[in-house]
């Protein structure tokens, strides 16, 4: 894509100036959403002299309190810090649930016990608590027989049918029963690699990050640096910690992979080429993303001769980088993501 997509009133910082999205983006949305709700306006109107851009930008937060009295000083909090400019300043996704749960009004009362209401049968009771009764694993038996190395193939075949046919919940639940059931240590490091691929592939982005590290720094332990499997752990934990918005985990994996990756294949392949430009343009956005715009431009540039050798000079890549590039150079020696 070569343009930013979003609702104006609504857009995170980052997302302006086409930066890396993540969850982290989706929290300043729903920080606005709710200051909406709360004051029946949204946070920022853009005017002739400073666009909608420049307050999501530069203007910190108003308060709902300012507007709503009434409305209780927590929750102003954290609609407020839900808008903080810096990805990083922002609570999680379920933090904000969390602290979002005081503030719900249970039908019949504040006890929610009055009169003959039946919460089984209120509709807003999955919106008030969806983490309330998580699915329970069935419990394992205490013998259970270790893997063979013939059902660890079986299974390994039987993981590929399934995610190749969309089916990834399948898949991860085989895989962790695979998980308890292998006794042999390299062979639990590669069913945690299928694992964390499958979370991966499932958009679990969160325990994949964490489990690509884990397995990453095992296979170190018994591989060298330059090794397929260390390899795949690291680019894929540093695109996983990409996706949920933290740069600081993200970049020493995607260098570690870049740098190892070109010390073990000068010559790369297809594959390795593009994982390659993938892994730079992302470490160009989280550097833009931690304020680093200097180093930032500079990655961009370097991966620029890249792309334009794999997809050609007017190629809709050259044009995203070019404009993501030119909005970079705007913001250049401006205080970005002041609070």
């Amino acid at each position: 894509m070569d343009r930013t997509i979003g609702t104006p009133p609504y857009m995170s910082p980052e997302q302006s100036i086409s930066q890396a999205v993540a969850s982290a983006s989706d929290v300043y949305s729903l920080g606005c959403l709710l200051f909406e709700l709360l004051t029946g306006d949204v946070p920022f109107h853009g005017t002739t002299d400073r666009p909608m851009r420049f307050h999501h930008l530069q203007t910190a937060a108003p308060s709902v309190r300012a507007r709503r009295p009434d409305i209780p000083a927590e929750l102003d909090a954290l609609v407020s810090s839900m808008m903080a400019k810096q990805p990083a300043a922002r609570p999680s996704a379920e933090a904000v649930y969390e602290e979002l749960l005081p503030f719900v009004t249970v039908p019949g009362g504040p006890d929610g016990g009055a009169g003959n209401f039946d919460e089984n049968r209120d509709p807003t009771r999955p919106f008030r608590r969806p983490l309330l009764t998580p699915a329970k694993r069935q419990e394992r038996g205490t013998c259970q027989d270790k893997l063979t190395e013939d059902e660890f193939e079986e299974l390994r075949a039987n993981v590929q049918v399934l995610l190749e046919n969309d089916h990834p919940s399948e898949a991860i639940r085989l895989l962790e029963d695979g998980v308890a059931r292998a006794e042999d240590s390299f062979l639990d490091l590669r069913l945690r690699h299928f694992l964390a691929a499958a979370l991966f592939y499932a958009g679990e982005y969160t325990r994949a990050a964490s489990l690509f590290d884990v397995v990453g720094r095992d296979y170190r332990k018994r591989l060298s640096q330059n090794d397929f499997y260390v390899l795949d752990c690291s680019y894929h934990a540093g695109h996983a910690y990409a996706e949920i918005g933290k740069p600081d985990k993200a970049l020493p994996h995607l260098r570690f992979y870049v740098g190892n990756a070109v010390n073990a294949n000068p010559a790369a392949d297809d594959d390795t080429a593009e994982r390659i430009r993938e892994s730079r343009f992302v470490i160009a956005q989280m550097l833009a993303a931690s304020g680093y715009l200097d180093e930032a431009i500079a990655e961009f540039e370097a991966v620029r001769p890249l792309l334009t050798e794999a997809f050609g000079t007017g190629s809709i890549q050259i044009r995203n980088l070019d404009k993501q590039i030119g909005r970079l150079r705007s913001v250049q020696g401006e205080p970005l993501f002041l609070e």
